[in-house]
């Protein structure tokens, strides 16, 4: 018997990894204002970040998201779970807009609708199928997998502060975070099928954790190496990208092939989308309130942005 198939099978998941995504978005926003603020030469200080309310705010966001996106991967295939928490990066976006005052300009919107409409058509015509519980992922793979999360954020984050080094640190910390969901799925298939001793005696629950470590590292050095709009969408884009095959790779998840010829390029689309939302820089170009020059009469009301 055939393993049900696509996101009307897993609506519960869905809906939980939505949550997760918004959680997520709140946490990036507040982790980043905080950690920029705190940043030096070098990167940034865990010993400073813990003394600030702010950050403590984000840290508690996300790891509320965290616990979502954990039961949202035990109702739900990977394939599922992660592109969905890949809208967290407009409703990040969103937040920013309002804590900066700032109207979202048109490639702000252009860039939302491309990635929301490229992610919805993915999800609903790749119909992801989960993968089975006599497909969990052997320790070498396990281990091959922390090593590659654990280097690339390593790697990255011996690139210097800047666009270039927030791109660098989002994109190694996107692509751990998708092999831990894919090794937390993995954990939970164990649990369900084996029981809790297994789960505790298995490589991937340890793996996963670990992982997951790293890539709260890893995000912590893109937050305060750049720009949200450089860092967050490396981060979103390379986590669904990294974690989709390798859910494949470890438990065995699928993809509808005969409908490739519609998710390939629903998925480019958001990939565009993703990319023109980081392409929006840092100025705020529409300013919700306006400041008036002088009190002298005649004098016209400018934006902050023109002044």
């Amino acid at each position: 018997m055939s393993l049900p198939a696509g996101i009307s099978a897993f609506l519960p998941g869905t809906s939980v990894a939505a949550g997760a995504a918004v959680l997520f978005a709140v946490g990036s926003v507040l982790q980043h204002e905080a950690a920029s603020s705190s940043a030096h030469a070098r990167g940034v200080e865990l010993r400073q970040l813990v003394t600030r309310p702010k950050w403590m705010v984000g840290q508690s966001a996300t790891v509320l998201g965290t616990v979502l996106q954990v039961v949202a991967l035990a109702l739900a295939p990977v394939a599922i779970v992660q592109p969905v928490l890949a809208g967290g990066l407009v409703v990040a976006l969103a937040i920013r807009s309002v804590r900066d005052r700032c109207l979202p300009s048109r490639l702000d919107g252009i860039g939302a609708v491309l990635t929301c409409g490229g992610l919805a058509v993915f999800l609903v015509a790749a119909r992801p199928a989960a993968g089975t519980g006599d497909r969990l992922p052997p320790w070498f793979a396990v281990a091959g997998a922390v090593l590659l999360a654990v280097g690339l954020v390593a790697a990255a984050s011996r690139v210097e502060r800047g666009p270039w080094g927030a791109l660098a640190c989002g994109a190694a910390a996107g692509v751990a975070a998708g092999v831990a969901a894919v090794l937390i799925s993995a954990a939970v298939k164990t649990f369900g099928e084996r029981g809790l001793l297994p789960t505790l005696g298995g490589s991937a629950l340890w793996a996963a954790l670990a992982v997951a470590v790293v890539a709260q590292l890893g995000s912590q050095q893109a937050y305060a190496r750049g720009a949200l709009a450089w860092s967050m969408p490396a981060l979103v884009l390379l986590d669904p990208l990294a974690a989709v095959p390798a859910a494949r790779f470890l438990t065995g998840e699928r993809l509808e092939p005969g409908h490739a010829i519609v998710w390939v390029p629903a998925a480019a689309v958001a990939v565009v989308g993703v990319i023109l939302l980081a392409r929006t820089g840092e100025g705020c170009r529409r300013p919700v309130f306006r400041r008036r020059v002088s009190g002298k009469p005649g004098d016209h009301e400018r934006t902050g942005a023109e002044l």
